[in-house]
């Protein structure tokens, strides 16, 4: 539990640490604690979660990930959640994201399995015990725009992080429509829902913010910011899923066990990678997250996707009009004129700040989350 005990320390040191910071990360309106010291969340048999998903049945398929499989499941306390259901231990290539989850209310949850045998072998003791570590890291991250962990299974055949079920969907899923496939940029046509300018401004700040805890407070990038792993619930309040904390960390044993060090390769994901993963392939900072977030920025206020079926960039067609000031060339047309055109441009200036191609030209999500939050409130 060595490397443990040294992440809940950046957790406690990152109050101390952003102190000169103009704009500190808890100043964030968060009605969540900085650090939530509590038990580790309820872990369900093997039997429970079989039969919340009916045996993983074909009739509560949902959708697929980049190597996973998303079922609809009932948990036996009734509360909606959201599975992530493990197929690659911790030491393997773990790449899984988390669920894609679709438009479903009531009691429902969701389940994440992988559809091909992991690469990297079957499970072992210490994998396991690796991934109850996991779960009293992810139990101590408590913040309102992230998705909370509920519970966990580890059984000898099947392991699940329970996470809480979006009952409206994802950002996607409202943008652009449901997906039929996983790729981001399969095409979908518009949906039904239509989001306010008012809806759009208090989701660019909820991402900000749930961004800010993850950067400020657990010293951690996302690593896979876009619409699909922002997931909304009540009222169209976001918060961010999919967020591989412990992908970052070392197993205990490893050298720079005082050192947050990117594990992964990133699953390329068109339109969100910034220019200097794309031409060098190195590892992703948070200023990755500031830029991944400025698509996504773009995709609020535009409502087109990161890369449209010709294999245009959100990002190559929207800046130079940003630049123009012509908001009424780049503005989602579904708004029509329920829309402040200022307030419209100066997002879109936050978003071209964030997409700058020098990473350390870009701001923080701090510094981000503050701006918003101060537009909000005029």
């Amino acid at each position: 539990m060595e490397w443990a005990t040294s992440f809940f320390g950046r957790l406690m040191r990152s109050d101390s640490s952003s102190s000169t910071s103009s704009t500190p990360w808890f100043a964030v309106d968060s009605t969540e604690p900085l650090l939530a010291v509590v038990d580790a969340p309820p872990e369900l048999t093997a039997r429970d979660l079989n039969k919340a998903t009916r045996s993983f049945s074909a009739a509560r398929l949902i959708g697929r990930g980049h190597n996973a499989t998303v079922y609809k499941a009932v948990l036996p306390c009734g509360t909606a959640a959201a599975a992530k259901v493990l197929g690659t231990p911790p030491s393997g290539a773990w790449t899984g994201s988390m669920c894609r989850c679709s438009r479903y209310s009531g009691k429902a949850a969701v389940s994440k399995k992988l559809a091909t045998p992991p690469p990297s072998g079957a499970w072992s003791a210490s994998d396991d015990a690796f991934l109850r570590q996991q779960v009293s890291v992810l139990s101590m991250l408590r913040h309102d725009n992230l998705v909370r962990l509920l519970g966990y299974t580890i059984a000898p055949d099947l392991r699940v992080l329970l996470f809480e079920f979006a009952t409206a969907g994802t950002l996607h899923d409202i943008l652009h429509g449901p997906r039929g496939e996983p790729e981001p940029c399969s095409s979908a046509s518009r949906p039904a829902v239509t989001l306010s300018w008012a809806q759009r401004r208090q989701i660019a700040l909820d991402v900000a913010r749930g961004l800010q805890y993850l950067h400020e407070a657990a010293a951690v990038s996302h690593w896979g910011v876009r619409s699909t792993n922002v997931l909304l619930f009540e009222g169209l309040r976001a918060k961010i899923g999919s967020y591989d904390v412990f992908e970052q960390l070392p197993r205990p044993g490893e050298q720079g066990g005082d050192t947050l060090v990117a594990k992964r390769t990133l699953v390329p994901t068109c339109g969100y990678l910034p220019p200097e993963y794309l031409m060098t392939g190195l590892r992703v900072p948070r200023k990755a997250d500031v830029y991944s977030f400025g698509v996504v920025l773009l995709e609020l206020l535009t409502g087109r996707k990161p890369v449209d079926m010709d294999n245009h960039k959100l990002v190559t067609w929207a800046i130079p009009l940003v630049r123009k000031g012509e908001v009424e060339q780049w503005i989602d047309p579904t708004l029509g004129t329920q829309y402040p055109p200022a307030g419209a441009l100066k997002l879109a200036r936050i978003a071209e700040q964030c997409l700058h191609k020098h990473p350390r030209s870009r701001p923080s999500m701090g510094e981000v989350a503050q701006v918003i939050s101060d537009f909000v409130r005029d």
